[in-house]
Order: C-alpha cells, then structure tokens, then sequence
C-alpha cells in the first residue's frame, strides 16, 4: 500500500462533516518504489534505442561513410557534389525517421535520469 488512512470520529454519530481523517504516506518505500520505476524506464529505453539502431545498421553506417567521404572531399578541395548522393531519398527518409525516435529516446532517458538524481539525492538528504 501506498498510503494509509486512519479515520478518527469526532462524535459518536457518522457525520462526514465532524469526521477528521488522517493520511500518513511512507516516503522512503514510495521514493524506492519511484526510484525501481526509473531504472525499469532506463533499460526499457535503451533497449529499444539499440534495437531501432540495429534494425537501421546498414542505414545509419552508409550514412557515416556517405559524411566522411564528403568531409574528406571538402578537404583536399574537391566537390562533394556527387558523393552526396550516396544515399537515396528513401533511405534519408528512412534514417531521418529512425534518427528522430533516437534523439527522443535520448532525451527520455536524460529526464529519467534527472529524476533518479533527484531521488536518489531526496533520499540521502532527507532529514529522519
């Protein structure tokens, strides 16, 4: 349980209205059940972040080599014209997609991992 209430009658009759209740909430247990919750989320989302990054391997390495080989082109003072290319405007699509879920499983996980910290400093600061 969560919460515990505890009702506490102010005169013998069932009156809602003269009738006091008491709530207690045990802080640490719901700050250790938040904190298991996290780390749960974490893994959750880094396992789907790899597998969105596998099932796209191919993808987002043709990309890597498609950018390395025009930065190398701009160096030597060559036109990167016809290296930029490489990639079909499906296959960018396709990777601009996948890159888009990524980057917002990466800002899922940073907010997450904002709450543990934030947890995990609430409870070893909390006066007992």
């Amino acid at each position: 349980k969560q919460w515990y209430q505890r009702r506490v009658r102010g005169t013998p009759d069932f009156c809602p209205t003269r009738t006091f209740y008491l709530f207690n909430v045990p802080i640490e247990k719901l700050r250790l059940k938040l904190l298991n919750t996290c780390y749960k989320a974490i893994f959750n989302l880094m396992a789907i972040r790899k597998e969105k990054l596998n099932d796209n391997a191919r993808l987002v390495d043709k990309s890597l080599r498609a950018d390395a080989a025009v930065l190398l082109a701009k160096q030597r003072g060559l036109s990167p014209d016809d290296l930029e290319d490489m990639l079909t405007s499906s296959e960018k699509k396709q990777l601009g997609s996948c890159m888009r879920i990524v980057k917002r499983l990466d800002l899922g996980e940073i907010n997450i991992l904002d709450s543990i910290c934030a947890l995990t400093h609430f409870g070893t600061s909390a006066v007992g």
